[in-house]
C-alpha cells in the first residue's frame, strides 16, 4: 500500500504488532462500518471545527493550484 497521510497517522496510532491492513483486507465489510461509525461519532462530537478545517484546507489547496496554473506563488 502507499504510503498516505491516512496509513501514516494509523501507524502511529495504531500498535506496531497489529496488522491492521491485513485486517482490511479480510474483513472489508466491519472495516468499513466501524469506519463510518467512528466517522459519525467524531462529526457528532467535532462536526463544527472539522468542518472549518477542512475547508480551510481545500481553500488554501485550490487557491495553490490555480496559483500554479496561473504560473504564480500565491503563498
Amino acid at each position: 500500500m502507499a504510503d498516505s497521510i491516512e496509513s501514516n497517522l494509523l501507524h502511529e496510532i495504531l500498535p506496531e504488532e497489529l496488522d491492521w491492513e491485513r485486517l482490511v483486507v479480510r474483513y472489508p465489510i466491519p472495516a468499513l462500518l466501524l469506519a463510518a461509525v467512528g466517522g459519525f461519532l467524531l462529526g457528532r462530537s467535532h462536526g463544527p471545527g472539522l468542518l472549518t478545517a477542512l475547508s480551510s484546507y481545500a481553500a488554501a489547496e485550490m487557491s495553490k493550484n490555480v496559483g500554479q496554473i496561473l504560473g504564480q506563488d500565491i503563498g
